[in-house]
């Protein structure tokens, strides 16, 4: 028997107080359909979230084309091949246009294609270059529908297809485009797992689960698709998303750059630099505070990313994430060079390059901390910022060192 492309073994997952899932098995093999159905509550979503590394499971574990991805005992390994995912929340950036969403998809499965076609399988073609925000809402679920589908577009060999409500927000015309995209998506091998609660979807199943039982079917349907994809090189695919993310909304500049040049306006306000001039760690503290200051501000990638669960799309995906790391570096080398010129009068490379690694390695800390909550329920009631003065006293010692220069 073939190994299967998705495979949750004694799943116990707990939300809240109440235990959603208990002892819950699945298996899909290529070329299957299973179609979660039933009342709202029952576990339809969690089912789905668990299977993409998104929910903590008390028991049991997870499998991707039969290599462990997740269990109870906290691994959580990166899927040997992307996968598709549509949430009921659409995981999209409203700074991106409709080609470049995609295109990031395709480059993640290493492969390229003209999309076209399929945006105008769904009518929003004529929509490709505009930005996503621009988007109604039925537009944005369509192309949130179309990202979950477009890893099985895109490749040959079987692959794992996640659709949680899809049709929700689809007029009758997507409803029925998407019906014979899923028979087109098993016709080719792909696996796919897809809650509902629209019988008009039933029909696509080879299997209809109410997480308490499973009944088999035959679905009768032998749409087809050509797949037309050729190969492309992923490379760099997140630092590249990080840096257009940070480019369209230049969210570094309204978040950090604003920090760093409050602090250093608010030390000219108070301190007249020649005054001070023969106390040279002071100095060195006032010229470095700005650098540091940007780098506790965090990450400014994720502030976009936290739009419409974006980061638990990515997180599905990949254990790292799309970031800032290069604009945070050349950042805290510029506002160093500016604050040195300020209260030095004078520029030592090795300052300046201090100060970028400040910026760096802060940001990265508190990035870290950031992305220590994002598993929880309430993230943002736990203050884990309340740790980032512990990063006062390395800043210290290297403010100590700098004057010693």
């Amino acid at each position: 028997m073939a190994e299967p492309i998705l495979e949750l073994n004694k799943v116990t997952v707990r939300r809240g107080m109440s235990v959603v899932l208990e002892n819950f098995s699945l298996k899909i093999a290529a070329g299957e359909c299973v179609i979660l159905h039933g009342s709202n509550g029952l576990g339809k979503s969690t089912v789905i979230e668990t299977a993409a590394r998104l929910l903590p499971m008390e028991t049991g574990s997870v499998r991707h084309h039969g290599k462990l991805v997740m269990d109870s005992e906290g691994r959580r390994i990166s899927p040997i091949r992307p996968f598709g995912l549509t949430l009921q929340t659409n995981c999209l950036v409203g700074s991106d246009t409709t080609q470049q969403h995609l295109a990031t998809i395709s480059a993640l499965n290493g492969k390229s294609m003209d999309i076209h076609p399929l945006l105008e399988l769904y009518d929003i073609a004529n929509r490709r270059n505009d930005l996503i925000a621009h988007l109604s809402g039925g537009q944005q679920r369509k192309l949130s529908v179309i990202s979950g589908m477009l890893p099985g577009f895109l490749n040959e060999t079987p692959q794992l297809i996640m659709l949680d409500e899809p049709d929700s927000g689809l007029d009758d015309a997507a409803i029925n485009q998407l019906i014979d995209n899923i028979h087109q998506l098993r016709n080719l091998g792909h696996a796919l797992l897809i809650a509902t609660h629209n019988s008009k979807l039933f029909e696509c199943a080879t299997s209809m689960c109410s997480i308490t039982k499973t009944q088999t079917k035959q679905p009768k349907n032998n749409l087809e698709w050509s797949v037309s994809a050729s190969p492309y090189e992923t490379k760099f695919v997140r630092l590249k998303t990080g840096l257009r993310y940070n480019l369209s909304t230049l969210v570094s500049i309204q978040r950090n750059w604003l920090a760093g040049l409050l602090v250093l306006g608010t030390l000219l306000t108070i301190v007249d630099p020649l005054v001070v001039s023969d106390h040279q760690l002071m100095l060195m503290g006032f010229t470095l505070a700005p650098a540091f200051t940007m780098g506790l501000v965090g990450d400014a990638v994720l502030k976009i990313m936290n739009e419409q669960r974006t980061i638990d799309w990515w997180r599905a995906q990949h254990n790292r994430l799309p970031n800032s790391y290069p604009e945070t570096l050349i950042s805290g080398i510029l506002v160093t060079t500016i604050a040195m010129t300020i209260f030095l009068e004078s520029l030592d490379y090795r300052v300046i390059v201090i100060g970028g690694l400040i910026t760096f390695i802060t940001t990265f800390c508190v990035r870290f901390l950031q992305l220590s909550t994002v598993r929880l329920a309430r993230k943002n009631a736990v203050y884990v910022r309340l740790l980032t003065p512990i990063l006062i006293l390395p800043w210290g010692l290297v403010v100590d060192y700098c004057s010693r220069l």
